[in-house]
């Protein structure tokens, strides 16, 4: 009996550690297995992203030159426009005020270079954002008000050309001008700048 429990005493903490090294080994191959699995997908991933930030990459790279040049240039057109009609209005108004001050030619120069400029930002507007329609309420106001402002800027240059013509028609579409003008910058703003902007909606 002695000798019997001695050998089970001995052969126990044997069998115990034999089935822990079995255990760790198995427990070494699991963990093993699974970093590789870690490393693959974390390499996936890489792969995935770095594949992303190529395109991203590509599609700077496809903005830059005389595209991204052309892209850049419609905020810095539309100031023109603005200036040249509310100067054109004001103009009209002194003239209005104060009759036989000389300024109709004034107002003609003015009234031609709202137009060119507004065509101008017209064009760059539509190269800015490409062929897209999309977009919410202020945008789709803020592209067809801007239409309408270069086609009634084209009309006031002809308007302006007949200077033995009254000038009624003339000064109706120079203050309706400027009053779409106003419209306009404010809601160019809101899309450059977010929402209520000026801390007012234009709704």
């Amino acid at each position: 009996m002695a000798i019997v429990a001695a050998s089970l005493l001995w052969i126990s903490p044997a069998q115990a550690h034999g089935d822990e090294e079995h255990g760790e080994a198995a427990s070494a191959v699991v963990s093993d297995a699974a970093s590789k699995d870690i490393q693959a997908a974390q390499g996936h991933g890489d792969t995935a992203a770095d594949h992303d930030g190529a395109k991203g990459q590509d599609a700077d790279e496809g903005d830059k030159g005389v595209v991204g040049v052309l892209k850049s240039l419609h905020p810095a057109t539309v100031h023109f426009p603005i200036a040249l009609f509310f100067m054109a209005a004001l103009t009209e108004l002194f003239i209005i005020a104060r009759k036989g001050t000389g300024l109709e030619p004034a107002v003609r120069v003015l009234v031609y270079g709202g137009a060119a400029g507004a065509v101008a930002a017209a064009i760059f507007g539509w190269i800015h954002t490409g062929l897209w329609f999309g977009g919410d309420t202020a945008m789709q106001v803020h592209r067809w008000n801007g239409m309408l402002i270069a086609v009634l800027g084209l009309a006031m240059a002809y308007l302006a050309s007949r200077a033995s013509a009254s000038r009624t028609p003339l000064r109706a579409a120079i203050f309706a001008m400027a009053a779409l003008v106003l419209v306009q910058g404010f809601l160019g703003g809101e899309l450059a700048h977010g929402a209520n902007h000026l801390g007012i909606s234009w709704l």
